[in-house]
């Protein structure tokens, strides 16, 4: 090879050298412009799924306060209803009283067969049923002593209450009979 020819291979390769660094610079500036754009891109998705899900979350939680709030307009329609109906049989319109003169009709009806009961065996016979209830079903029994209890004493404060309101607002003792000791007292003795 000549020195003219190697001059111009030089030239060459040193044309090619250039072009091949003006390529990968323009290659690395536009690799650099493409990430940018794509984090760019990811941001505004990431923006975007958190902005749906938000929206997401707050059309969940207005739908299940609007069915609650829905569900609790139907309970206290319910309940209402049964107060009317309640009221109703109060007053004597038993036509209007719907179920609840259902319900008492049977709980009179249970009253009924505990009266007949009680008259068939006695005292005896009663406390033996209650004997054999109590053992067989004891969370039954004790859960009927309970509300038994607490009837009965929401009953006497309120008997108690109505007594001492009519007579002018005595005392509520007055009402009670005088206490008396379960063991007889003994006779007296002669001095």
């Amino acid at each position: 090879m000549s020195d003219g020819d190697r001059s111009q291979a030089r030239d060459v390769a040193g044309a090619a050298s250039e072009q091949g660094k003006k390529t990968a610079e323009r290659a690395a500036s536009e690799s650099s412009q493409v990430a940018d754009t794509a984090k760019d891109q990811a941001r505004q998705v990431k923006d975007e799924v958190a902005t749906q899900a938000r929206g997401l979350v707050d059309q969940a939680k207005n739908e299940l306060r609007d069915q609650g709030r829905s569900q609790a307009d139907q309970v206290a329609q319910a309940v209402r209803r049964v107060s009317d109906q309640a009221d109703a049989l109060a007053a004597g319109r038993v036509d209007e009283a719907g179920s609840v003169a259902d319900y008492v009709r049977r709980a009179g009806g249970q009253v009924r067969q505990v009266a007949d009961r009680f008259d068939e065996r006695g005292v005896d016979g009663m406390a033996r049923d209650v004997q054999n209830f109590a053992r067989r079903r004891p969370g039954a029994f004790l859960l009927g002593c309970a509300a038994a209890g607490f009837v009965t004493g929401r009953l006497l404060r309120g008997g108690a209450a109505a007594s001492g309101g009519s007579n002018g607002g005595g005392s509520t003792t007055d009402a009670l009979p005088p206490q008396t000791s379960m063991y007889p007292s003994p006779p007296p003795t002669a001095a």
